[in-house]
């Protein structure tokens, strides 16, 4: 990369971090870490916007994702965090070192003519971010419908969430079926805590939470 290439990232970077947060605004957006988001009918949307170095200060790139708010709270009940998130802001679910992945639902990229044009290209990334938001909403607003998006990914993550959407919807046998496949695979697969019976992972939390919630069914 040239020094001038070089320049052309430092201030479509400088761009984003000055102007983000008031262009955000005017769609719906808050910002929290460089982060993009907005909640619609308990659905958190992120929006990740970023000048990558391989584009030379050409192109922002934006990443859209999206999550239940219910697979969180959830998520810290199971994992004994619900203490420490009941204590925390809606931020938290994006900030937290453990929370569940949100599902990618877009990428796109969005090309700068010139860093005089970089205001009006990060605009242009926002509304098309906040369209393919309402767009998809439309067609997933519940637990069920966002099931069904991510019932063939193969991502860890995604799996995950569709096991802690299956807890939400009290479908305990299946959430426990999951996790015990996902057990496995990998004993220690994505969040691991070290506790005095030495390290346990998310998988066997929640195996503990549905056995307990199935024995308590009359």
């Amino acid at each position: 990369m040239t020094r001038q290439e070089q320049r052309m990232v430092r201030e479509l970077r400088g761009t984003i971090n000055r102007d983000l947060k008031a262009i955000s605004k005017s769609y719906g957006f808050k910002v929290v870490s460089e982060c993009a988001y907005k909640v619609i009918d308990g659905f958190l949307y992120e929006v990740y916007i970023s000048a990558p170095p391989i584009k030379c200060g050409t192109a922002i790139s934006v990443k859209i994702s999206v999550k239940p708010c219910a697979i969180d709270d959830i998520f810290w009940n199971v994992y004994d965090m619900q203490e420490i998130a009941r204590k925390k802001p809606l931020s938290f679910h994006i900030t937290a070192a453990h929370a569940p992945y949100p599902h990618t639902i877009k990428e796109i990229e969005v090309h700068v003519e010139s860093i005089a044009e970089a205001g009006t290209a990060l605009n242009e990334a926002l509304h098309l971010s906040d369209a393919i938001i309402n767009q998809y909403h439309r067609c997933c607003a519940t637990i069920a419908g966002f099931k069904a998006e991510i019932a063939d990914a193969e991502s860890p993550t995604d799996r995950l969430n569709m096991v802690l959407c299956e807890i939400v919807e009290e479908n305990y046998q299946n959430a426990l079926l999951l996790a015990e496949k996902e057990l496995e695979i990998d004993r220690h697969a994505l969040f691991v805590k070290v506790t005095d019976q030495g390290l346990k992972g998310i998988y066997e939390y929640i195996k503990e939470f549905c056995e307990n919630k199935i024995m308590s069914i009359p």
